[in-house]
This record gives C-alpha cells, structure tokens and sequence, in this order.
C-alpha cells in the first residue's frame, strides 16, 4: 500500500511508447509538473521580450506615462496609419528605456538554462555582456524608425495626393500589415 493513499500519479501518456509517466501528479491536477501542472508563465510576462522591436503593444495596456505619450503624438490622416505611428513612437520610447535601464547597469546578464552535460541534467549559464544588448536594441531601433519613418512618408503621400498612380495606397496597406504581423510576433 502506497503511503500517501491521496497521492496519485501523472496521467499523461508518452506519444513514442504509450507509456504512462511515473512522476508524481500534483496535487489538485491530473498531471506532473513536467506535463503542465502549474505551469506557464504567470500573465503580463516579459521575459522573452529582448530588443522590443516587435513587442506586442495594446492601447489597454499602456502605463499611466505612455497614455498622456499616446495622447499627446499629433496625427491627421487615416486613422489606421495614425494608430501605426503613435504605437511605433511608443515602441521606440520602451525600446530607448530599456538601453538607459542597460546603460546603468554594470554587470553582465545571465541567462541560465536548463541542459544535459555528460549525461546529467544541470544548469547552464549563458552570459551577454549589456554592451552587446544595447548594440542590438540599437540596431533594432534604426528598423523600427525606418519602419515609422516609412509610414509617415506614405502618409504625406496620401495627404497631397501625390503619386495616386504609383500604388502607395497598396504600398501603404501592406505596409500597415507587416507592421500588425510583427507587432503580434512579441
């Protein structure tokens, strides 16, 4: 008889074997740890986010600082196109806040994660010093910028009705669907 006469195991099943797992079930789930249980990352988590450039930014989940930035950037034309514009603003303010939070930090990351070594499971630190951080937040910036000054010279375009015959309002369309595209990438 089991010790724990509550305890019950991990109902998950390998795809390869069809073998049931012997780990533990967690208490109040049908499965272990490694199969789900409390697992995920909590909400909000930005962990994964690096340079920012195609961080996804909602207009409900702006801070306090970035709703009076968003409601401040002057736009005329298109409402879409205007939106395009205020989100990349925001997106290169987060970005430059995360070179001045870099910049004032002197020690260097450490990513730690989880690996096999000689056929044991162990901790492998992975270090990036914050100068090659902020280079590649930089290089990230310019394409952000590229991408927004882009969006404002189609916007002109529009607005003065200039070269109508060219397909800038399909260069234009496409170019806000890229931007959705990355925007949602994270």
């Amino acid at each position: 008889m089991a010790r724990n006469p509550n305890k019950k195991r991990c109902k998950a099943r390998s795809k390869r074997t069809g073998k049931q797992c012997k780990n533990w079930a967690k208490p109040g789930w049908d499965v272990c740890h490694y199969h789900g249980a409390g697992g995920g990352a909590p909400k909000g988590n930005k962990n994964a986010v690096t340079t920012g450039e195609y961080e996804t930014i909602w207009l409900d989940t702006l801070d306090d600082e970035e709703r009076v930035l968003f409601d401040k950037i002057k736009t005329d034309v298109l409402k879409q196109l205007d939106e395009e514009i205020k989100l990349m603003t925001i997106r290169e303010r987060r970005m430059m806040q995360r070179i001045q939070r870099l910049r004032q930090a002197d020690f260097t990351v450490v990513k730690i994660k989880q690996g096999t070594e000689k056929g044991r499971k162990t901790d492998i630190q992975e270090s990036e010093g914050t100068l090659g951080q902020i280079q590649a937040i930089e290089e990230a910036l310019t394409r952000v910028q590229e991408k927004k000054a882009k969006l404002l010279d189609l916007k002109h375009k529009i607005e003065t009705g200039a070269d109508k015959d060219d397909g800038s309002l399909a260069e234009l369309a496409q170019a806000i669907r890229e931007s959705k595209l990355r925007a949602g990438d994270g």
